[in-house]
């Protein structure tokens, strides 16, 4: 039956399906453009703004000049009126024309040619004019002071009058002692509601003061003017004298008034070092106010103009280049949009939708057309290159199913004809498996010499053949073993019947092969008719594989112990070669002291017997060494000769383990067939039974002659019990050493 392949599409178009991505990827690119055009517009409304604040503090101080200046011409008319009026009496005066009459029609004159000058007055010196002091006189006050005075009226007419004269007044002090023109302080007319000031310019006749004169105008034109000259829309322009007084105000409250608003400092300084400063903040941020101060021309006296721009000056400009720059930003990010959305279509929209269809095709099992895009280069290409394999996969794999379909239908087939295979194989193995595991009982048992029973088939003859030429060679090794214990046993009894000999010097050596014990597990097991019966013969082969396996490492603890009775022989030889080192050394001072006893005659006879048997008694023990020596390399010799049976009898139980391992691959070969020929089969477990043959090991150490030989003796006796475990035909026990047999 052929896969049905299904995936849950949800019902959208291609296009609805793609429109997460490109809206993504336009948000992303609309982003990074519109992030870019802000930081631009940031920049360009930074440095705008300091340009305009540049460009607007330069026009603001260049309109503030020019107000300034036409203040000072304002002024400056009236000082030149003044200057005229007083030049001309004091010339007069000096040239003897001292008529009072023609200076009061002079100062009328000056009064009324002039609109902005509010009166024009003189006041003499003390008897200063003509040295007259006459009450009542023309021109003269109460006090017959000369101080004629022409002032208008709220029509506008010039009336005269005289006014009280005090020479201690500063519009007269300062400009008499001084000599120089000075102007007064603003103040209020009695006459009129009009603010007043006052420029007295001192009256020389060559070195005599006759008096003060000048002229009284009024700052209302003034204030008109400012008023009127205002250089920005919105803005304010007011007037402030030296002393920081105000002149011209918002408000009439404050006229007179001492400035006391934001920036009284700045003005106090501007003022006083005639330089333009700037106060920022004015009316809670409205206006920016530029203090300009000015001197008035031929007065020595320093005014302010206070220029009060809106705030909304410096912020329009800069808010229409923002504006500009936001809209041409604007058209460009529309631009890049517009240009990003086609781009995207085009781009990724377009292609994926193609692929998303060549995907809904194959989920719907349309294997039979083309994915597009397989052309292109770029990631999508890749990707549809990808789709195109992978559809072709699915269309050989429909194509696999139909073949898979009819294997099965053969496999179910070979299936039912190989189970008569398996159940004769399986019958076979159990057969295989029974002789060998009935043949390595006995080998566990210690029976070297019953081969296996019964004929085993031909895929099992190797087995058998292999089993048989290992117990042989096992059988041999064993025989040459129990004939090298023989003679170890043979030669250490001699050697303790040396040692016996040297006067208990050396103590008798013993030599012990421990118990070298293979144990093969018996390999048992029900073995069913079907996986179970393969399963128990696994477990089987495995069991005797590590019996074999422990066999094999007795077999090498067997070795190591013979190796070790080398070894103690080695050290006893090393032992008797002192022992013969000290009978020659023993017979050499025998020998000096029979010379030495010939020498003392008859005094020395007694002591040359005596060296006499010294002598013979160390040519004795050197003789008896010596035959301890030979008989100590004999028994090495057949130790050596132990070792190698021992190893031949590992290389044999190698051998078994490896046929065994053989056996177990071959189990483990039909298990998977039988599992893969038959369902619900279970696998077959287990491996061939463990074998156990256990060889002990027998430690020798020879500190004293006598002791190395007793341990040499003990050792080969417990080598000999071991040997004696096996049942070995061709080899008969010495009397008095009978195998002591262990019951299986």
């Amino acid at each position: 039956m052929l896969l049905q392949r299904k995936t849950a599409l949800e019902p959208r178009s291609p296009a609805m399906q793609m429109k997460s991505l490109a809206s993504k990827l336009l948000v992303f690119a609309g982003g990074t453009v519109a992030s870019i055009l802000i930081l631009a517009v940031a920049l360009s409304a930074f440095e705008t703004k300091s340009r305009v604040e540049t460009d607007i503090y330069r026009s603001a101080n260049t309109e503030a000049r020019n107000v300034a200046s036409a203040v000072g011409a304002e002024v400056g008319l009236a000082v030149a009126a003044g200057r005229s009026m007083t030049g001309m009496i004091a010339a007069a005066n000096a040239a003897g024309n001292r008529d009072r009459a023609a200076v009061i029609e002079m100062l009328k004159s000056v009064a009324m040619r002039n609109e902005n000058l509010f009166g024009a007055w003189m006041a003499e010196a003390p008897n200063g004019f003509d040295g007259i002091t006459e009450k009542g006189a023309v021109g003269t006050n109460a006090e017959g002071i000369y101080t004629p005075y022409w002032t208008k009226n709220a029509s506008g007419d010039v009336v005269f009058s005289t006014f009280t004269m005090d020479y201690a007044a500063p519009w007269y002090d300062l400009a008499a002692k001084s000599g120089k023109p000075s102007i007064t302080e603003p103040y209020k007319a009695s006459e009129v509601d009009a603010l007043m000031s006052s420029i007295a310019f001192p009256m020389m006749a060559g070195d005599k003061l006759i008096g003060v004169g000048g002229v009284d105008f009024s700052l209302d034109g003034l204030s008109r003017l400012v008023s009127t000259m205002v250089p920005f829309e919105g803005g304010r322009t007011y007037l402030l004298s030296g002393t920081g007084n105000w002149l011209v105000s918002g408000s009439g409250d404050q006229l007179m008034k001492p400035y006391d608003e934001e920036g009284k400092d700045l003005v106090d300084t501007a003022l006083a070092s005639g330089e333009p400063r700037t106060i920022n903040g004015i009316a809670d941020g409205a206006f920016e106010r530029i203090v300009y101060p000015f001197e008035l021309p031929g007065l020595g006296k320093r005014w302010a103009l206070i220029v009060d721009v809106p705030a909304t000056v410096f912020t329009a400009p800069v808010y229409a280049e923002v504006s500009k720059f936001l809209l041409i930003g604007g058209v460009l990010l529309a631009a890049v949009l517009i240009a990003m959305a086609f781009a995207a279509r085009q781009v990724v929209t377009r292609p994926l939708s193609q692929l998303l269809a060549g995907v809904e095709g194959l989920a719907k099992g349309n294997y039979d057309g083309a994915v597009s895009g397989t052309d292109k280069r770029d990631e999508l290409g890749t990707f549809a290159k990808a789709l195109e394999g992978f559809r072709h996969q699915l269309k050989s794999g429909v194509a696999a199913e139909v073949a898979a379909e009819n294997e099965r239908a053969n496999a179910d087939r070979l299936r039912d004809e190989s189970e008569s295979e398996r159940r004769r194989t399986a019958a076979e193995q159990a057969a295989v498996v029974a002789s060998l595991g009935s043949g390595l009982a006995r080998l566990a048992a210690g029976d070297l010499v019953t081969p296996l029973k019964g004929e085993f088939p031909n895929q099992y003859r190797q087995l058998k053949d292999d089993y048989e030429a290992a117990l042989d060679k096992l059988r041999q090794t064993m025989q040459s073993v129990s004939a090298s214990v023989e003679s170890i046993e043979a030669g250490t009894q001699e050697i303790g019947s040396a040692t016996e000999n040297m006067t208990h010097r050396i103590e008798g050596q013993a030599a012990s092969i421990e118990e070298s014990v293979a144990a093969l597990g018996e390999i048992t097991g029900q073995v069913g008719q079907n996986a179970d019966l393969a399963g128990g013969a696994a477990k089987s082969v495995r069991s005797a594989r590590d019996d074999a396996e422990r066999a094999d490492q007795i077999v090498q603890q067997a070795i190591d112990a013979m190796r070790k009775i080398a070894e103690s022989s080695q050290k006893i030889e090393a032992i008797i070669s002192v022992i013969n080192e000290i009978s020659f050394q023993t017979n050499l001072l025998a020998l000096n002291a029979g010379v030495e006893a010939a020498r003392a005659g008859e005094a020395g006879k007694g002591f040359a017997v005596v060296a006499q048997e010294v002598r013979e008694l160390s040519q004795r023990s050197s003789a008896a060494a010596d035959e301890i020596k030979a008989l100590i390399s004999a028994a090495s010799g057949n130790v050596e000769k132990g070792v190698e049976f021992v190893d031949n009898a590992a290389e044999a139980l190698r051998r078994i383990v490896a046929q065994v391992m053989e056996i177990d691959g071959k189990v483990e070969q039909i298990a998977r067939g039988s599992k893969s020929q038959a369902i619900g089969l279970s696998e077959i477990n287990g491996a061939v039974g463990q074998m156990d043959q256990m060889t002990q090991q027998n430690a020798a150490m020879i500190e004293e002659t006598n002791a190395a030989t007793q341990e040499l003796t003990a050792q080969a006796d417990a080598l000999k019990r071991l040997i004696a475990y096996f049942t070995i035909a061709a080899v008969a026990a010495r009397p008095g050493h009978q195998p002591l047999r262990r019951a299986a």
